[in-house]
């Protein structure tokens, strides 16, 4: 993980992106649809951002950052106006270039976080940006070999470019790319997300905890 010296520079107030899709009934979870019904899988959606989104709001060392909301398929679903945060439409290709285009909106330091890991709680985030002050990049990765977290200290369009998203090998090559750029960067506990039916009944068993 050694490689290019860490950034050290002057930059306005960190961000936290939070990408959430608007829970439009059929189209998030849709692989817990089969076991759950669209009804259950959307509701699950609802919980799993609604506790994310009202934690980090809640969070005293959060609150000093600048919190957004990017949404999808649109900033306008009312589930959103619970929430007194900025909102931003994701827009792009595929996911990679969805977070990109969320990174350079920017050159202060970001992170990138989804809603779906029951185990990303605002201690952790806080801890990835302390972090982030001393790396140029850091990952949360997922047991699903994706990540639930990204954090650049400037965006990095190569990070997000060449990337198989949606597969086993998305933190992996990701860390490759990281070395490949010489950027030095940290790796954080991992995380877990509620895909499939046997996420659901470890998500329900399992109320909210760090997991570092």
């Amino acid at each position: 993980m050694a490689g290019r010296r860490p950034l050290s520079r002057s930059v306005s107030k960190p961000r936290l992106v939070i990408f959430c899709k608007a829970p439009i009934p059929g189209e998030v979870k849709t692989r817990l649809i089969a076991t759950e019904g669209i009804a259950s899988a959307t509701r699950i959606h609802e919980e799993l951002a609604t506790r994310l989104i009202l934690e980090c709001l809640a969070s005293d060392l959060l609150r000093e950052m600048n919190i957004e909301l990017w949404c999808s398929p649109t900033t306008e679903h009312k589930f959103y106006d619970q929430f007194d945060v900025p909102r931003f439409l994701q827009q792009g290709a595929d996911l990679g270039e969805r977070m990109l285009n969320a990174f350079d909106f920017s050159e202060t330091a970001t992170q990138l976080i989804g809603t779906d890991c029951p185990n990303l709680t605002a201690e952790y985030i806080q801890s990835s940006f302390y972090q982030l002050a001393t790396h140029d990049a850091v990952l949360g990765p997922a047991e699903d070999g994706g990540y639930g977290l990204i954090g650049l200290q400037v965006p990095e369009p190569s990070v997000f470019k060449g990337i198989q998203w949606g597969t086993g090998q998305v933190c992996s090559d990701t860390c490759r790319r990281l070395d490949k750029l010489e950027m030095n960067w940290a790796l954080l506990p991992q995380l877990w997300d509620v895909d499939r039916p046997e996420d659901v009944q470890r998500w329900r068993g399992n109320p909210p905890a760090n997991s570092f």
